[in-house]
C-alpha cells in the first residue's frame, strides 16, 4: 500500500472512531438530578439467591452493634453506601470525565471517568467515601470503590466494615425518573463471601433541593443516645457461622 493511502486509511479510521465515541459519549443516560432512595437495612434488599454471611469476627461485631455508636451520632461522614441511603436526598452532577455526588451532610463523591485507577496509597490515606472509578457498559454506569474509612456503616441498620470492602455499584436508567442501584459489597474480614443487593433511586420534586446539615456546634445527640438499642433487623439476624 503507498504512504499516502496508507495516511489517508489512517485518518478514516481514526474519524470513525472518534464519531463513534462522540455518538456513544451522546446517548449515554443523562444520571443528573436530585435523587432520594431511604433504605436503613441492606439485608432487606438482597437480591433473589444472595444472603449476608458473616465471618466469626463479623458475627461478634453484628451481635455487640449498639445504635448509640452509630457514627451518625458522632457526626462522623456516612461513607459511600450509606450516604445513597438516608432520609435525606443526594445530588448526582454528571460530567463526560466525572460524576459527582453531593449530599446533605456537605459530604461529597467524586467518581473518575477518565481512565485513572485507584491511587496506590489509597490503603494508606483512606477517605470517608473512599477512592471511585467508573466505566460506561452499554447504558449502565459501573463504579468501583475502595479504600474507605472502618468508622463508616454500610447502612443505618449497623452492619460495619473493614478497610479491605470493596464496593461495586451499577447505576441503569430505567425511566425518567427512575434509578435502578444494585450494590456488591465484597470484605472478606466481616463476611465469608461476597453479596449483592438493590433498589430504585427515584427523583425528587423540580421544587426540590438540597439542605446541607451537618452537626452543629452544640450537637448533644450521641451524649443523649439510648444505649443498648438494636434495630427490628436483628431480630433475624444474617447467617452467622457455625
Amino acid at each position: 500500500m503507498r504512504p499516502v493511502m496508507r495516511r489517508v486509511l489512517a485518518a478514516s479510521i481514526l474519524a470513525f472512531v472518534t464519531a463513534t465515541g462522540a455518538a456513544a459519549a451522546q446517548s449515554r443516560p443523562d444520571l443528573s438530578g436530585l435523587w432520594i432512595a431511604f433504605a436503613p437495612d441492606i439485608s432487606v434488599l438482597l437480591l433473589p439467591g444472595e444472603e449476608i454471611s458473616l465471618t466469626p469476627y463479623g458475627a461478634e461485631r453484628y451481635r455487640k452493634v449498639d445504635m448509640a455508636d452509630s457514627p451518625s451520632y458522632r457526626c462522623l461522614p456516612y461513607g459511600p453506601t450509606r450516604g445513597l441511603q438516608s432520609t435525606n436526598p443526594f445530588q448526582i452532577v454528571q460530567t463526560t470525565g466525572l460524576i459527582a455526588i453531593l449530599t446533605e451532610h456537605i459530604d461529597y463523591r467524586a467518581i473518575y471517568l477518565d481512565g485513572r485507577g485507584h491511587p496506590e496509597d489509597i490503603f494508606d490515606y483512606p477517605e470517608w467515601m473512599g477512592h471511585s472509578f467508573g466505566r460506561w457498559e452499554s447504558d449502565t454506569l459501573v463504579v468501583d470503590t475502595i479504600g474507605m474509612r472502618e468508622e463508616t456503616w454500610l447502612d443505618t441498620a449497623g452492619f460495619e466494615h473493614s478497610a479491605k470492602l470493596r464496593v461495586t455499584e451499577r447505576f441503569r436508567k430505567i425511566g425518567p425518573d427512575t434509578i435502578r442501584l444494585t450494590v456488591t459489597i465484597d470484605d472478606p474480614v466481616f463476611y465469608t463471601k461476597p453479596f449483592t443487593y438493590g433498589r430504585d433511586l427515584t427523583r425528587m420534586p423540580k421544587d426540590a433541593r438540597l439542605m446541607p446539615a451537618r452537626c452543629a456546634d452544640n450537637e448533644r445527640s450521641s451524649a443523649d443516645a439510648v444505649r443498648g438499642v438494636q434495630g427490628p433487623e436483628h431480630k433475624k439476624p444474617p447467617t452467622f457461622p457455625k
